[in-house]
């Protein structure tokens, strides 16, 4: 059995093989494969394999640890497993076993402590899919707690009229290049973490500010919205999946407000006002990801439709952190 860090692998091969195994219910394409793992700083290279017997891949897992040196509060005692896939003619004969194992020797070596199923940066999932119990099963065998249960959900737009808003319209607008500063100021204040990150990437990509919804009190900023759709400069996490739909689809999410002024229905109608902007470009179809808050959603009309379970794991460390400088699909909310 030979053995190819995964960045050398052609990206059709892994591709190809992803959607025989479950792209029925999560299609990969190229260009996520690229944007998400062969272009993504914090992929472990050495950790990140492939199995492959007679020329056919068999299996292969790819694991992070944050490795980039943004101003955003990224955790770097944590490591995690993106994807964790094998073949269907490959199964029950210790390959996902191997790829596993040899994640945690060398996170254990990198002094991570704690080893995360998705939630990565620029994760495919953020948990092990709910539909797949026999993943679920298999890595809690290999000492992976599960912790939460993460809920995407959907809408379609056909037949929707525009939402009326209980708060003053004036108080939503889309966001412009002038605004993105004050954008980055609010997320390391009141969201610090993987919201902050995002919306550097944002930047760094020249986003124009159309992927925001911005809540204005007193003309100062107090609250945000991230929508997507076709023409946004990355694929974004609620639109990985759009090759399940016939029409556009647009996605809602992240959102937050400041604490200070929460309670009033300001966040309802932010989602309001995010839905009737993708309304405004033509979307069909609605994509929430990754959350908890399943009856905010269902007020506004949307439904579950994938579920996950996050799942996490304890392990030792061999050495001090570094400074910062089955099918078994894992994969990877609030985030």
């Amino acid at each position: 059995m030979q053995r190819v860090h995964i960045l050398d692998m052609e990206p059709s091969i892994i591709v190809n093989m992803w959607n025989e195994t479950i792209g029925h219910s999560f299609p990969m394409t190229i260009p996520l494969w690229r944007q998400n793992t062969i272009k993504e700083p914090n992929v472990l290279n050495e950790a990140s394999i492939a199995l492959m017997e007679d020329g056919e891949l068999l299996g292969f897992v790819v694991a992070k640890r944050y490795q980039e040196n943004l101003s955003a509060a990224m955790a770097t005692h944590m490591g995690w497993i993106q994807c964790l896939l094998v073949r269907d003619s490959a199964r029950n004969k210790g390959i996902g076993t191997r790829l596993i194992e040899h994640v945690e020797k060398l996170f254990s070596k990198e002094g991570i402590s704690e080893i995360r199923l998705g939630r990565d940066p620029w994760h495919y999932f953020p948990g092990v899919p709910k539909e797949d119990p026999h993943s679920l099963e298999w890595f809690k065998k290999k000492g992976y707690v599960a912790e939460s249960i993460e809920t995407d959900l959907i809408k379609s737009l056909e037949a929707t009229t525009p939402y009326q808003l209980t708060n003053p319209n004036e108080h939503y607008r889309v966001l412009t290049p002038q605004d993105l500063p004050e954008l980055l100021q609010f997320l390391e204040q009141a969201f610090p973490g993987r919201w902050h990150y995002e919306a550097l990437h944002y930047t760094i990509v020249q986003g124009t500010g159309r992927e925001f919804i911005g809540f204005y009190v007193n003309n100062e900023l107090k609250g945000f919205c991230r929508i997507n759709d076709s023409l946004s400069p990355f694929i974004a996490q609620n639109v990985y999946w759009s090759q399940l739909f016939d029409g556009a689809l647009g996605g809602i999410g992240p959102l937050g407000i400041e604490r200070s002024i929460r309670g009033q229905q300001f966040g309802l109608d932010l989602v309001k006002a995010a839905a009737n902007e993708l309304m405004k470009r033509h979307v069909n179809t609605i994509v929430i990801d990754w959350t908890q808050l399943v009856p905010f959603y269902e007020k506004l009309g949307f439904t579950p439709w994938k579920q996950y379970v996050t799942m996490a794991k304890t392990i030792s460390a061999k050495e001090e952190s570094h400074e910062r400088k089955s099918t078994h699909i894992l994969a990877t909310g609030n985030r």
